[in-house]
This record gives structure tokens, C-alpha cells and sequence, in this order.
């Protein structure tokens, strides 16, 4: 059975051998919620790669020890794997990220398309922001994640493509194209690539200006299969072909 996974900066500066004091933040919820208790062995991340395991020495509601058994530090894998997703109604951009957090995306960029119904106005912006990085690192200690999906800023309209590199593979996933993602990523040398970024759009469709600024930036467009997806699951499926042509999976 797997270890419970918790989530500290303080991970970090484990060593083998040692103990590390956790606070409230962490000690609230294992004693609380998860009902952990001394002499259970756990796992604690620091999200950038860092996993401590070991035994707790004490537990209570406002403070952990853990005598710490083993440090390892999970590398990270090239390309980084990057999903762009267009901000949708009914919390069907929050399933996206949260199923590709679980699948192993590398960074999310939230993007407030042109036709996107759904929007982060100014005022609400860094609430909404907060909402998406609480869902990346809630779902990644899920998923028993060492190393935390970054969330990116957030892109509007045609200003996307200004983020996009010239080390990036890009793909458009769009139901008019003709090649298909599996086709593209067969042909694909990711030898050279630093980012495979997979972009999805909004239920209403990218507009014919965002396509035009993507593709002028390098960006391809291609189809899953002959179904259409929903904003909420064309991302993650579109990772797992990513992810199977890397050999990763």
C-alpha cells in the first residue's frame, strides 16, 4: 500500500538519518483529516523533486517529527510536457488540469481566449489563480507526485503565441485538422525540444485570428481521433499520447 504523501518546503533540507519538525500546516491535516499517527511511515515532498520517507517519531494536531529514513530527489525528464487550457464554464478547465496534473504535465498556462464564455477579470484574477495552484498541488499529492506542475501566467487572446519558444513543439488541437497528434509525434525528433506545449481551446473554438498568430509562431494544428472532446478531457488525452511516445508510459 502506497505511503500517505504530504506536502512542505521544509522537505528540502531532509537527510537520511535525521528528523524534521513539521508545523500546523502540515501536522492540522495528518492528524485531523487523515487521522495519521506516531509510528506510521509517510512520504513528505517538497514539490520541486525532493521526497522524504520515514517514520513518525510524534504526531499531534500542531506538530509532526519525522525521523527521516531515506532522501531521494526525482530528476527532471526532457521535454517538459506543458498544457495550455483555455478557461471554460463549469469547472471543466479545473478537470483538465487536475486529470493532466495526474497524468504528469510540467507546467499549466491558463489561457482567456477570445471565445472563452468563462474569465479571470482583474479583481478576481489572483483568487482564481490561488484556486488552480491549490488544485495542481492537491492533485499531485493524489497522484504521489514528488515534483509539482508549474502554473503559468495568464495568457489572453492572440498574446499566447508570444509565449511560445523556438525550442517548443506546438500543437493545436483542433477538431477541422487534418494530421492526426499520434502522426505528429511519430515524426517528431524531441531530441531538440524543450517543451512539448499541447493547446486546447475554449467551447467555443479558437477564433480564425488565434490560429493564424499560433501557426505564424511555429504551432501545428492537429486532431485527436474522429470524436470531439470536451475542453475538460482533450488535454489529458492528448498527454497520454505525449506521454506513450516518450516511452514514459
Amino acid at each position: 500500500m502506497s505511503r500517505p504523501v504530504f506536502h512542505s518546503p521544509t522537505a528540502a533540507e531532509a537527510v537520511a538519518g535525521s528528523a524534521l519538525t513539521f508545523g500546523e500546516d502540515v501536522a492540522g491535516h495528518a492528524v485531523r483529516v487523515r487521522r495519521i499517527g506516531s509510528g506510521e511511515l509517510i512520504d513528505v515532498v517538497d514539490g520541486h523533486g525532493v521526497r522524504a520517507r520515514g517514520e513518525l517519531r510524534t504526531a499531534s494536531a500542531t506538530e509532526l517529527v519525522l525521523d527521516v529514513t531515506e532522501v531521494t530527489r526525482a530528476p527532471e525528464d526532457g521535454p517538459r510536457l506543458v498544457l495550455v487550457q483555455a478557461l471554460a464554464k463549469g469547472d471543466r478547465d479545473l478537470q483538465a488540469i487536475e486529470a493532466a496534473t495526474e497524468i504528469g504535465v510540467d507546467e499549466v498556462i491558463p489561457w482567456a481566449a477570445e471565445r472563452s464564455i468563462a474569465d479571470w477579470p482583474a479583481k478576481k484574477a489572483g483568487r482564481m489563480a490561488q484556486k488552480w495552484e491549490n488544485l495542481l498541488t492537491a492533485a499531485s499529492l493524489q497522484s504521489r507526485r514528488s515534483r509539482f506542475p508549474i502554473l503559468g501566467d495568464l495568457a489572453r487572446g492572440t498574446g499566447l503565441a508570444g509565449r511560445l519558444g523556438a525550442a517548443d513543439a506546438v500543437f493545436v488541437l483542433h477538431e477541422a485538422a487534418e494530421h492526426r497528434l499520434s502522426a505528429a509525434l511519430c515524426d517528431l525528433d524531441a531530441g531538440g525540444v524543450e517543451r512539448i506545449v499541447l493547446i486546447v481551446g475554449p467551447e467555443g473554438g479558437i477564433s480564425d485570428g488565434e490560429l493564424s498568430t499560433l501557426e505564424a509562431a511555429g504551432a501545428r494544428t492537429v486532431v485527436l481521433g474522429d470524436t470531439v472532446l470536451r475542453s475538460s478531457s482533450a488535454g489529458p488525452a492528448g498527454l497520454v499520447l505525449v506521454e506513450n511516445s516518450l516511452g514514459r508510459w
